[in-house]
């Protein structure tokens, strides 16, 4: 495929037009939402010996009300071995069982989990900042998102996806909106208290304690050079020579490429 022809395929995509049954599209007003919980998790691979691989990983969590903070649960750094050729999604599954692990101690409250939670926990709601759900060869959240701001402009609304899974703009002057997983029967009251959590400027239209407990949790570039480095090191002092470890390591790609 050339440059232009990707252009005309994006422009296409972009164009895409489907008929949605305006009362499939729900208004809802923002709600007290009292306290909430937010949860995420970040990840890192810091080394891959094709056989298996070596991540960093950390699960923290936050407590907040609509205005602050009120506490924050950065959680413990684990170094994690996996074996075999799936360790990215080995991975992904045991970072996404810690984050429910968490998410199950607070379910007297509200619970937002980063990403699609795919359980159905009382008032456990998963938001995601993208969807793999498609209608034709286009994204189903970016043509509902696209549709709904047409026949509810300024307005908070949702619209149902699949079972459990909706597009929920959670606030009226926010430019996206996401995919929230949730398997009650009281969406909408749901809905209604997260948007209370999603006035921040920073951030408007997401709950702004998922983004502060992102934040809190992730793996950086500098962290993770650190790990790398005080693992190899670690090894040498106990006898590996660095010639090992970078036989083991190496990805000649690295090399080729500069």
């Amino acid at each position: 495929m050339r440059v232009e022809e990707a252009v005309e395929y994006l422009k296409n995509i972009s164009g895409t037009n489907i008929e949605f049954n305006e009362d499939d599209f729900v208004e809802f007003d923002v709600e007290d939402g009292g306290i909430a919980i937010a949860v995420d998790g970040s990840s890192v691979r810091l080394f891959d010996a094709y056989t298996f691989s070596v991540y960093a990983r950390r699960v923290g969590w936050v407590k907040a009300s609509e205005e602050k903070l009120l506490y924050k649960n950065k959680g413990e750094l684990k170094i994690d071995y996996i074996f075999g050729e799936n360790a990215d999604a080995v991975n992904d599954g045991r970072r996404e069982e810690e984050e429910l692990e968490i998410a199950k101690k607070f379910t007297d409250n509200l619970v937002m989990i980063d990403g699609c939670a795919n359980i159905k926990e009382k008032n456990v709601v998963g938001v995601s900042k993208k969807s793999g759900m498609k209608i034709g060869n286009a994204p189903l959240l970016f043509v509902a998102k696209k549709y709904g701001d047409k026949i509810k402009p300024g307005k908070r609304w949702y619209y149902q996806m699949n079972d459990g899974v909706y597009a929920v703009k959670f606030h009226p002057y926010s430019k996206f909106a996401f995919r929230v997983d949730y398997y009650g029967d009281d969406a909408k009251e749901v809905f209604s208290k997260i948007a209370s959590f999603c006035s921040d400027i920073s951030c408007l239209g997401y709950p702004y304690p998922l983004a502060e407990v992102h934040k809190m949790v992730k793996i950086d570039a500098d962290e993770a050079d650190y790990l790398r480095y005080s693992i190899l090191h670690g090894a040498v002092r106990r006898g590996i020579s660095m010639d090992e470890l970078e036989n083991l390591f190496y990805d000649y790609h690295e090399y080729m490429e500069g």
